[in-house]
Order: C-alpha cells, then structure tokens, then sequence
C-alpha cells in the first residue's frame, strides 16, 4: 500500500433526534471544511421536514500529485442522514512510468441511513495516473446515491484523451453479500475510444449509483421517463437494474456540466420516487 498522503475519517450518530458529526479526523491536504444543516420537505404534507447534515470536503493542494495516495473513511451510525460533497473538481497531475496516485473510498450505512455523495468531476491531465477504490458497505434499510463524472483532460488545452491510465474499482455489499463489482480500466494509448460502440465521439462519462433494498421496477421506470427528454440531444443516456438492490443511470456526452444536469435530474427524481422527498438544493 502507498504512504497515506492525505486522510478523512468521519462518523455520523443520531442525537436527540438530529445527525450529528460524532467523531472526525482530517489529515493535510484533506480536511472537512464545514457542516450545515438541511431540512428536507416531503411530498407528504401531514410529515415533518427530515433532518439531513451536509458536509464539505476540501483538498488544500492543487490535487492529486505522483505518489499521492488518499483515503476517505465515512461511517454513518443507524437512523444518520448525510449529503456529502466536495468544493471543487478533483485534479490528478502527470506522473512518471513508475509512479501514479491512488484514492480509496471506504462508506459504511448503518440500518435505516441515508447517505448522498455527489462530489465534483474527476479531471484527469495529461500523463496522469490514478488507481480509485470505493467499497460501499450498506445495511439494512440503508440508502446510497453516489455519483462519479470523468474528464479527459483540460479540454481548453487540448488534453483530451492523454492521461496515461485510469483504472476505477467500485465493489459495494448488503449485510456482508457482495451485490455489485464495478472494474473500469482506461488507457487511451492502447485503446480506439473513438470507434463505434466505444466513446466514439463522446468524451466525458457520468454515473449515478442507487443501492437500498427498497429499489423496483418503478423506480426505473420513473428515471427513464423522466430522463427521455435527454435522448437524441447533446448526451447519450442510459439506466438499468443491478443484479440485486441497485440502479445506474450512466450518461455520456462533451461536457462536464451537461453530464451533472442530467445525473442531477436523476437524483432528483430518486429522491421523490424512493424517498418522497423533494429536490436538495445545493450551494457552492
């Protein structure tokens, strides 16, 4: 394992009715850079607003240098509510044959919680190399909406495509049983992304993940139908189920923005068809 160049760990516990941060630590250039608190109105008008903390993670550096390795460890007690997000695109610089940055995502749920991760794009600049890990570890009645944008690159100049590798893990289990295995690997030297069925003209990829024991068909349903207004445009669009207990909404276009307004669509309307709850309205 790489030297830890940078860490968060945080834990989320219910007191007196309200999520709390209960325990945190931070280790430069990562840090927690503030809490706030949400009040989520429901399409239930007889139900009070539900309780939510938001949180913001800061990276002090100019991203992710070689030979950086960071981890994020998130643990939210039973009954937790938490919208987690970062301040800007997460930046991974050029690095050497030898050498390359790595990220590890460690989210464990505890029963009946709720957890929303929507950090900004992941920009990937010439030369660079990252090996990213998420592990989700959800229990019952727990909740998961993560979403993951990739670059190609600093497009105003012309870096498209000229990272060296870019591989991205993603494995997420309920009550100890592995339900999805995510194993993305891009190295655009070696690969034709241009051809047809591949990226072809496309550049940017986005992917909204849902895991909760309480996803149907409906669920999809209400998605695709809201997001068929997206087809035939500037992005393609996709959805489907997983194996067991989760939903992806995958989209493909040229640019960042495009790609997070439709996932953001699909957001929203997870959270009024899952949760009944209306559209969380973020500032940054």
């Amino acid at each position: 394992m790489p030297k830890l160049t940078g860490e968060i760990s945080a834990q989320f516990a219910v007191r007196s009715g309200l999520t709390r941060l209960v325990h945190k630590y931070h280790a430069s250039p990562l840090k927690i850079a503030k809490t706030f608190r949400y009040e989520n109105d429901t399409f239930n008008h007889d139900a009070a607003p539900m309780d939510q903390l938001g949180v913001y993670m800061m990276d002090c550096s100019p991203g992710l240098m070689a030979g950086d390795h960071y981890e994020i460890n998130v643990r939210l007690d039973e009954g937790a509510r938490v919208f987690l997000t970062n301040q800007s695109f997460t930046k991974v610089h050029p690095a050497a044959e030898d050498q390359g940055s790595t990220q590890l995502q460690i989210l464990r749920l505890g029963v009946d919680s709720l957890l929303e991760y929507i950090p900004e794009p992941l920009m990937l600049y010439k030369d660079a190399k990252l090996f990213a890990a998420t592990e989700a570890h959800l229990a019952k009645g727990s909740t998961l909406i993560f979403s993951d944008v990739i670059c190609p690159g600093r497009t105003q100049r012309g870096e498209i495509f000229q990272y060296s590798r870019y591989v991205n893990q993603m494995k997420v289990w309920y009550e100890g049983e592995l339900i999805f295995y995510q194993n993305q690997r891009i190295e655009p030297s070696i690969m034709r992304l241009t051809s047809p069925g591949c990226w072809e003209e496309e550049t940017h990829l986005g992917s909204l993940f849902i895991f909760s024991d309480r996803l149907s068909q409906r669920h999809l349903e209400a998605i695709a139908e809201n997001l068929s207004q997206s087809e035939g445009g500037a992005v393609r669009v996709g959805a489907s189920m997983t194996y067991k207990h989760g939903l992806v909404v995958t989209v493909m276009g040229r640019h960042a923005w495009e790609l997070q307004d439709v996932l953001t669509t699909a957001w929203h309307q997870i959270r009024r068809s899952l949760m009944a709850l209306t559209p969380l309205l973020v500032n940054k």
